[in-house]
């Protein structure tokens, strides 16, 4: 069994998460009953595999929805401006429908990727739970919602109706301000992408693979947007 604990009392070998051995029932980590939000955003600033240890620890995984309906509040900013990039000018937002159906391909992605992900890890022979892959894979969307609380307020400082224009642009009107937060937006896109492969590492203990599933899922979340925004969405 690959990423395993063994117990110190029979030496079984069980799946990391484990509480108790599955043997001698004897205890292999320290109980943990729910998350302390603003000590876990540390330590996932910190640390970020000893956070997801910790997420997987947990029996009660807090805030996975507050999480979901934050980050789709940005992912919904962002398929506005993917939206621009087939149009000429300022465009319609049809504000609840279009945040309900990216919310519904939010919730699509995290699910597909969490079967995928459980599927893969039981071919390598490495245990998982369908809520510990699901929760690990959420909270590294949290770079989404320093976006939504702290950026996208300073973008509309800084460029008010015209940030969901191109006629003209925001990189016309103020470039300094509009190139800083590309790039600040940038950013938190690839710490959102270093914590989906150091959540999947904490549950497979393999950097190739984490890797390479820290990128699908990251693929798979913008990628869809992307798509539901140019193809329907506006």
């Amino acid at each position: 069994m690959k990423n395993s604990i063994s117990c110190p009392s029979c030496r079984t070998a069980n799946p990391f998460y484990q509480l108790n051995c599955t043997n001698c029932k004897a205890y292999l980590r320290e109980r943990v009953y729910n998350l302390d939000l603003w000590k876990l955003l540390e330590i996932l600033i910190e640390n970020p595999i000893k956070a997801f240890t910790r997420i997987i620890y947990s029996e009660q995984k807090n805030f996975i929805i507050s999480i979901i309906l934050l980050v789709s509040i940005k992912l919904f900013i962002v398929s506005i401006f993917f939206s621009l990039l087939k149009q000429e000018s300022s465009i319609t937002i049809s504000l609840i429908p279009n945040y309900l159906t990216i919310l519904l391909i939010t919730l699509f992605d995290l699910v597909l990727t969490t079967f995928l992900l459980k599927v893969s890890t039981n071919k390598l022979k490495i245990q998982t739970r369908f809520a510990d892959v699901l929760s690990v894979l959420s909270y590294s969307l949290i770079p989404n919602i320093f976006g939504v609380i702290i950026l996208f307020p300073l973008e509309l400082i800084f460029f008010g109706g015209y940030l969901f224009s191109n006629n003209p642009s925001p990189f016309i009107i103020n470039p300094f301000p509009a190139y800083t937060l590309l790039t600040l937006e940038l950013l938190l896109i690839l710490w959102s992408i270093f914590l989906a492969i150091s959540a999947v590492f904490t549950l497979s203990r393999t950097w190739i693979y984490s890797i390479f599933c820290g990128f699908f899922f990251s693929i798979i979340i913008y990628g869809t947007v992307y798509l539901s925004s140019i193809l329907f969405l506006y």
